[in-house]
């Protein structure tokens, strides 16, 4: 048996399958009658190229004959079904095929001999009445009532395009030219497309059985081809070329596989993949965010950038669970806040698959109510009034796997066309809800790890205070009670009142250091030249400096860039760090201090640059013990030290999104390194 006949029976068989799956279902309309007559019609055109070819005899190679004439009619009379009965150019079609067909067959029944002649016409015939009928069917495609069902026919007449193209290949033997066997792949899956598109309500499953389609077609199309190929150069093909053709297969499956399901979704479904790469942008947007008040607006705006939806809203669960409010919204207002108990039906439903669709809802409904379950149709129609009241064509539960409450739901919808969202642009925006789940996980999260955080520096704080507070305290009441006794001098008295207006300045530093540490930064300071400020500080400290005779340097980059950073705040932060310098060094050390521009990796590995303010002293260096606790409130290893000046020092730093770091060793010194980032201006003069 040849490759021929082999392909003719496969194909024979599956057409009879495809039509009877059509046929009998049990709601069988018009277009399922129409598709099981024009399947069954190529049926017996391969099935008799079978029989003719393994067997012989006039009575096959006549029917099949009759066959290829009557194809053309049934074809047409499908795509009349399949669009719109009342279409009144595809009844002017269906007529016209009636009038050629009807005797073309009579001549060809009637006049055997004549069969070549017969055979020539009917190919011409079924070409053209074929290429009609898919012209119509794409003009057809621009007045669909949606964008999935303008996807839809146009993508049905590319394939059926390719599909009377190859159809020639198969009218070929009829006339007496030998062609490849390449035309009944493309045919069958014509024929499953279009049985597809008539049995399922949603046929958006459409891309990824688009892609697949497409996929299998050129595959098949290559492999047919090299065993053309060799069998015209080698003969009839042996079992090593079939090796050989299904190796090269295999090799190109992945390229070839990638590089045509990427085809047709541009070609065919450009808002579907264009609705994927914004969604998946969101996505990004919304998993790098931990203000939880920022995500509803972030949400808004990404799915108003996708132009396919004019009405959305995100509603959140309150604090007690009661009721979900209405945090943000584009289009029509919706309710502000939906009552959990009354919306128990919705959210269960909800829950239990993910994303609702009000067009499934409202076949579910039909269906419910043919079957008169009447108590599960009447908790349906409840759902359905809840998602229209919502404005939405679809609901998606704001939950992630197992809980058992959702954090929220996300209505959306496409008033401008009913079915705007296929099943898979459904499953998109799925995703797009376990996005926000878990990014209000997160960021619930983060909000628990900052308040043990804010909660573990009150307590040391407190404890540093207490400890701060108590040495003067007991200072002042030990000399407030000697104060009481009888004095036998004036010289006593007066000391113990020294001793008390001492401690109480102490406690009033304390105090003031505490209310710097709380206190705000100033919001978006200026860009200034840190070198100047710098330079003007240490002028400042030169009498102080001098006093305790140290030796001092100052060395600013000539390239300098200016820092967002308000100058009060670097003169503050260079005061306690020189103080702690010159305590560190002692009298006779030395303190160098620089200003330098530095750049380092930002986003993407780009270089940005910083400016770096560096204290240093040749003191004996800090404690490895302390280093690490040296910016915690209250922690220091001076005996009369607060422990606040490095903690309101990083403080500020930190408003001005830089920090200081120290590096210190033993017996060689510390250096304090302030960084900021520069400001994009021109270098400093």
């Amino acid at each position: 048996m040849d490759v021929r006949s082999q392909a003719s029976l496969l194909a024979a068989v599956l057409c009879l399958a495809m039509a009877a799956s059509v046929y009998f279902r049990p709601k069988r309309r018009r277009v399922h009658r129409a598709f099981s007559a024009f399947s069954s019609t190529v049926a017996v055109f391969y099935g008799t190229t079978f029989l003719d070819r393994a067997f012989g005899g006039p009575i096959y190679s006549k029917v099949h004959l009759v066959a290829g004439v009557v194809m053309p009619l049934v074809a047409v009379r499908f795509f009349r079904a399949f669009v719109d009965d009342d279409d009144p150019r595809l009844i002017r079609l269906h007529r016209a095929a009636w009038v050629v067909v009807g005797p073309l067959l009579v001549y060809a029944l009637t006049r055997p001999e004549d069969e070549r002649t017969v055979a020539i016409v009917a190919t011409i015939v079924a070409t053209t009445f074929f290429a009609v009928a898919v012209v119509l069917l794409f003009i057809r495609s621009a007045r669909a009532p949606s964008r999935l069902e303008r996807a839809k026919l146009r993508y049905l007449c590319s394939v059926g395009g390719a599909a009377g193209t190859f159809m020639l290949f198969e009218y070929a033997p009829l006339v007496g030219i030998d062609l490849p066997e390449l035309g009944t792949i493309p045919i069958l899956l014509f024929l499953y497309m279009l049985s597809q598109s008539i049995t399922r309500d949603r046929l958006i499953d459409l891309y990824e059985l688009a892609g697949r389609a497409g996929v299998l077609t050129v595959v098949a199309l290559f492999f047919a081809g090299l065993l053309w190929i060799m069998r015209e150069i080698a003969g009839e093909p042996q079992f090593i070329h079939m090796m050989v053709s299904a190796m090269a297969v295999l090799l190109l499956f992945d390229s070839v596989q990638a590089r045509v399901a990427s085809f047709i979704a541009r070609v065919f479904f450009r808002e579907r993949t264009a609705l994927d790469e914004h969604l998946a942008a969101l996505r990004r947007r919304i998993a790098g965010t931990l203000a939880v008040e920022d995500l509803p607006a972030i949400v808004m705006d990404g799915l108003e950038e996708t132009r396919r939806i004019t009405n959305a809203a995100l509603y959140l669960a309150s604090g007690d669970g009661h009721s979900f409010r209405l945090a943000a919204h584009l289009g029509s207002p919706p309710p502000a806040h939906i009552e959990t108990a009354p919306a128990r039906p919705f959210l269960t439903r909800l829950l239990e698959s993910d994303a609702l669709v009000l067009e499934n809802l409202e076949r579910d409904f039909e269906d419910l109510r043919s079957a008169r379950r009447d108590r599960e149709a009447e908790t349906l129609y409840e759902v359905i009034r809840t998602l229209e009241a919502l404005h939405g064509g679809v609901a998606l539960a704001i939950a992630t796997r197992g809980s058992r409450e959702p954090y929220g739901f996300l209505v959306v919808n496409d008033d401008r066309i009913r079915d705007a969202f296929s099943s898979d642009e459904v499953q998109f925006l799925v995703g797009l809800a376990t996005q926000i789940a878990l990014t209000l996980e997160s960021g619930a999260l983060h909000r628990q790890l900052m308040e043990r955080d804010r909660l573990a520096t009150l307590g040391e704080m407190a404890a540093g205070l207490a400890h701060e507070i108590r040495n003067p305290l007991g200072a002042i009441k030990a000399s407030a009670q000697l104060l009481t006794e009888p004095a036998q001098g004036d010289e006593v008295p007066r000391e113990f009142l020294d001793i008390i207006v001492e401690e109480t300045d102490r406690l009033a530093r304390v105090v003031g250091s505490f209310l710097d540490y709380a206190k705000p930064g100033a919001p978006d300071p200026e860009p200034i030249d840190l070198g100047h400020a710098v330079e003007r500080t240490m002028r400042m400290l030169e009498a102080e400096l001098a006093e305790h005779e140290i030796r001092w340097t100052l060395e600013l980059d000539p390239d300098r860039k200016k820092v967002r950073v308000d100058a009060e705040h670097v003169r503050q932060i260079l005061l306690n760090l020189v103080r702690n310098a010159i305590e560190a060094a002692g009298k006779g050390g030395r303190i160098h201090v620089e200003v330098e521009r530095t750049q380092r990796k930002g986003v993407a590995d780009a270089l940005e640059d910083w400016m770096e303010l560096r204290v240093t002293d040749d003191g004996p260096g800090i404690d490895p013990e302390i280093l690490p606790k040296l910016f915690v409130p209250f922690v220091t290893n001076k005996p009369n030290g607060s422990g606040l000046g490095l903690a309101i020092s990083q403080r500020l730093a930190n408003a001005a999104s830089g920090r200081i770091e120290a590096r210190s060793e033993k017996e060689r010194g510390t250096t304090f390194v302030v960084s900021f980032p520069a400001a994009p201006d021109a270098p400093a003069v």
